[in-house]
């Protein structure tokens, strides 16, 4: 991966190769009782998020790589990373009378996510 990196550093793109990367997730901070949350307000279109099919607006950010996430500002430094390496988010959804926690598993800065 370091050699693939270096090339396209060497191609003309300059430093667009190791600029950080996420998943293409725009989150808004919520109080929810006396806790803030992170809920996704919106998926970037072909993004890792959005490609991935498993996370929808709405969901609420509870961790990332097992860190627990309780502002927008920590979730982005968590989440930005270099391009292709793996990241896992862990999320909650509310469904009618029931919560659903899970695992996705993506792959910063490209359209397909990590198979679990």
């Amino acid at each position: 991966a370091e050699t693939a990196a270096a090339e396209t550093a060497g191609a003309g793109e300059g430093d667009a190769a190791l600029a950080p990367a996420g998943v293409g997730i725009v989150f808004k901070e919520s109080r929810r009782n006396s806790t803030m949350v992170l809920v996704v307000k919106s998926l970037a279109p072909g993004g890792p998020a959005d490609s991935s099919g498993l996370i929808q607006v709405g969901d609420v950010l509870l961790k990332v790589d097992n860190v627990d996430v309780d502002s927008a500002q920590l979730a982005s430094k968590l989440i930005l990373g270099q391009r292709g390496s793996p990241i896992v988010l862990t999320l909650k959804r509310f469904t009618q009378d029931k919560v659903h926690r899970f695992n996705v598993r993506l792959l910063r800065g490209t359209t397909c996510h990590e198979p679990s």
